[in-house]
Parts: C-alpha cells; sequence; structure tokens
C-alpha cells in the first residue's frame, strides 16, 4: 500500500502480485512500446469501459481462431515486432525542435508501417487508425514507400544540382558545396519539422493505437492458452467457478502434481476462512487480488466461470519481507497496514480487502481479540473482505469457511506430495472452534507417539 494507489499503474500492482509477473513475462507483446504503454495502465472502475474491452478481447479471439485469417495477423504480428518507439521524437515536435535525420526516419518507418496495418485490419473493425498518408507524402517525395530517410533531391533543385556537381566533378571548391549542402539540408530538415506540427496529434494517437493493438492481440492469445474466461461485471456479488493461480498451476504440473481450483462468491461483507496450515488460504488470497486486478486492468481472468463485482481499490495485507528491512516488526507493520485498510474504509470507498493471518505474531488471547474486533468493524461498513486465521473461538458474526482439509480415510504414503491427500475446496464452518488436523497430520506422518499423546491430552 502507498499514497500513489490513487493513480495505480499495471507495473505497480499486478508486478507485486502472485502470478501477475508471471502472466506478464508471458504476454507475447511485439514491441517495447507496447510494453511501456501496458505498464503504465490505469486501474479500471468503469464497467462499460472494462465490458467494452472484453467485447474487443472476444472479437479478437474469434478473429485469430479464423484460420482464413492466419497469414493476415501473421503479417500484422511482424511488422508490430518493427515498430519503433517514437514517443521522443514526438515530444521534439510538439516543443518546436528541429528534428535529426534519424528521427526524420524513425517518424516516417513507424508511419508507413502503421499505414500498413491500418490498411490490412481494416475490414475487422477492431481500431480506428488515423490517416498518416500526409505524413508519409511528406516524408517520403519520391513515393518509394521504403523505409529509409535522408534527404532528398525532390525536395530542392538546388541541392540536386549541388550534388550533381560534386558527383561529376564539376568544381574545384568541394568543401564549399558539402557546406552549402549542409545549410540547405539544415533548412529542409527545419521547414520539415515545423510541417509534422499540424500532424503531431494523428502521430501521438497512433502510438498509443498501434500500442493497444499490440496488447489486444496479446490478451487474447493469452486468454486462449491459459484458458481463461470473459468476466461478467456485476453490482454486488462475485463468484468464480474454478478459480486459479496460473503460476502455481503450471509449476505444479511441472512436477507432475495437480493443482485444484477452486469455487467461491463473496459480497460486501467480510469472510473468516480457517483450516489446516498447509491449506492454500495464502495463495487464495493472492489468486483473489490477481483474478480483481486482472479484471480491472481488462484481461479476461483465471477461471472457467467469473461474475466480479467492481472495486476502487484492492487492499492486501500480507506479510511482506520488505517490511522487516525497513525496521518494522511483523506486528508492527502489520497494524500500519490495518490503520491504512480502515483510514480507506472510513472514506467511502468499494474495496477488497485481503488479510492473511491478522494478529499471528502476538498470542492467541489478543490476536483473536484483533481479529473479532476487525471482522466486527468490516461488517458494520460492509467492506467487501477477507481474514486468515488459526485463531480459535474469534467472537464474530460473520460468514465463516474453512478449506475442508485431509480427505477422509486416507494415508500419508508421499511425505514430499502431502498436498495430494488434502482438498482444497471451502465449505462453510459453522463452528467458532477450528478444527485440529495438524496433529493428526503430524501422526500420519509418524511423529513420536509420546508427543501426539500428550499433545491431544493437553487439548
Amino acid at each position: 500500500m502507498n499514497e500513489n494507489d490513487e493513480i495505480l499503474t499495471l507495473k505497480k500492482s499486478l508486478f507485486n502480485t502472485l502470478g501477475g509477473s508471471y502472466l506478464l513475462d508471458k504476454l507475447n507483446l511485439k514491441s517495447s512500446l507496447s510494453r511501456r504503454y501496458l505498464y503504465a495502465q490505469k486501474f479500471i472502475t468503469d464497467k462499460q469501459e472494462l465490458e467494452n474491452e472484453f467485447d474487443k478481447i472476444e472479437t479478437t479471439i474469434s478473429f485469430l481462431n479464423d484460420k482464413n485469417n492466419s497469414r493476415i495477423f501473421a503479417d500484422v504480428e511482424h511488422k508490430l515486432s518493427q515498430i519503433l518507439d517514437i514517443g521522443g521524437s514526438l515530444q521534439n515536435i510538439e516543443n518546436a525542435i528541429i528534428l535529426t535525420e534519424v528521427e526524420l526516419f524513425e517518424i516516417k518507418k513507424f508511419s508507413i508501417i502503421t499505414d500498413d496495418i491500418r490498411q490490412a485490419i481494416n475490414s475487422f473493425n477492431l481500431i480506428d487508425f488515423p490517416d498518416l498518408s500526409d505524413i508519409i507524402n511528406i516524408l517520403d517525395p519520391e513515393k518509394t514507400r521504403i523505409a529509409t530517410f535522408y534527404i532528398y533531391d525532390a525536395y530542392s533543385a538546388e541541392i540536386a544540382a549541388l550534388r550533381r556537381q560534386i558527383k561529376q566533378k564539376q568544381s574545384d571548391s568541394t568543401a564549399e558545396l558539402y557546406q552549402k549542402i549542409v545549410e540547405i539540408e539544415d533548412e529542409i530538415r527545419r521547414q520539415l519539422s515545423k510541417k509534422l506540427q499540424s500532424h503531431a496529434q494523428n502521430l501521438k494517437i497512433s502510438l498509443s493505437k498501434i500500442a493497444y493493438l499490440d496488447i489486444l492481440l496479446a490478451k487474447a492469445k493469452q486468454a486462449t492458452d491459459e484458458h481463461f474466461c470473459k468476466p461478467a461485471i456485476v453490482a454486488d456479488t462475485t463468484a468464480y467457478k474454478a478459480l486459479f493461480n496460473p503460476q502455481m498451476k503450471d509449476l505444479l504440473n511441472t512436477q507432475n502434481r495437480k493443482y485444484q481450483p477452486v469455487d467461491i462468491n463473496f459480497g460486501q461483507y467480510p469472510t473468516l476462512i480457517t483450516g489446516i496450515n498447509m491449506g492454500g488460504k495464502t495463495v487464495f488470497l493472492k489468486t483473489v487480488a490477481l483474478a480483481q486486478y486482472l479484471c480491472q486492468y481488462g484481461f479476461y481472468v483465471p477461471a472457467v466461470d467469473a461474475e466480479i463485482a467492481l472495486v476502487d481499490k484492492i487492499m492486501i495485507c500480507i506479510d511482506d519481507e520488505q517490511n522487516h528491512l525497513q525496521g518494522l516488526s511483523s506486528f508492527a507493520a502489520e497494524m500500519k497496514s490495518v490503520n491504512e485498510i480502515l483510514s480507506e474504509i472510513a472514506a467511502n470507498k468499494r474495496l477488497l480487502v485481503l488479510i492473511d493471518e491478522l494478529a499471528r505474531t502476538t498470542n492467541p488471547a489478543e490476536g483473536s481479540a484483533i481479529v473479532s474486533a476487525m471482522l466486527d468493524m468490516l461488517s458494520e461498513r460492509n467492506v467487501c473482505s477477507f481474514i486468515t486465521t488459526h485463531y480459535d473461538k474469534i467472537a464474530s458474526d460473520c460468514r465463516r469457511l474453512r478449506v475442508r482439509g485431509l480427505i477422509e480415510n486416507t494415508e500419508i504414503k508421499d511425505e514430499k506430495n502431502i498436498e495430494q491427500y488434502i482438498d482444497y475446496s471451502l465449505i462453510r464452518e459453522t463452528e467458532t472452534n477450528i478444527p485440529h488436523e495438524a496433529l493428526r497430520i503430524a501422526e500420519m506422518l509418524g511423529v513420536n507417539s509420546e508427543l501426539i499423546r500428550k499433545a491431544k491430552e493437553k487439548i
């Protein structure tokens, strides 16, 4: 959490979410320009804007899946890979700075490639590009449509004549001729730079739309490859069917281990989640955060089906090693985060609050009291939230879920893959006491029987 969350960018959020950086690294963007635009994207809270984006992705997927379009989009992707980021040159145009030949080359090449892409996808009605033909005519007076640039003879009869004199060695003062050519070239660059000023807006729009096209194609391919679903935007209750974390799923698959997705629904109220320590509660919280971020940055989400209520902000309180490096104890860092959450709640924002093992580093009596008090405050203010805990006797009238835990009548035979004996689904919990499965696991693992016996007596 930080003071700049009001202008939270994709780079600030997804890179810090389990699976977020992993997905961004796998996103098949063709240019660095697109990645710059993507990372600077703002968190979207407008329903219509998101629905339009999801419709665009859906349409793009259908185009990509049509084999008749494969050659067209392969060519478009190849051209996207040739796109240069002309942001700096555009800034110079707007600031009335005379462009170098390199900058004029970059603008010419960008304009020709963008125009080729515009013509290639024009019939698909995906993106409405500005017409850059006037810019191409300015920078390509010989109409070759070759992506190179120099001060052409076509710009000046005088410069053409001087070059002929040098080539034919018709003068003894070659140095003077070269100097005159340089002066004329400088003037031509000044004139070209001035002419381009009236086209700066079209170039700026084209730059953003080229980046958007690249991002759109990458989103569509990732949605298909990762088996993500198109989320429906709803008013109050978020519901996921078979929600999964792509990074964890792929990691387990490489180890020939099975990932268990989770079904979950939640609304404007707190939910307490309990269960065994290896029950995946932390991964669940991080996956809920990932899906919400993906949705509100205009991506499909990792689930079979999803209905998502929008929020203004996601607030996550999970142990952060960075806090320790800054000299904060676990409890101090946690309480600071909790205080920030309560401040945001007081501002009447739509929040998704995710707190892992609240007050876990203090004594059980005070820890249980803090968890209970926090749940009460979240309930009073109708905050969409999850808190995980191992504490017994949480005194709060809230919705309670529990990781189902060890599969009934199972026997642990493979200690290295103990997760295969656990059911990670979330079920309703009506008891206030936490199930004591730790001793059962220890017993099944063959831990000293005397220790197990004495521990059971203590309980």
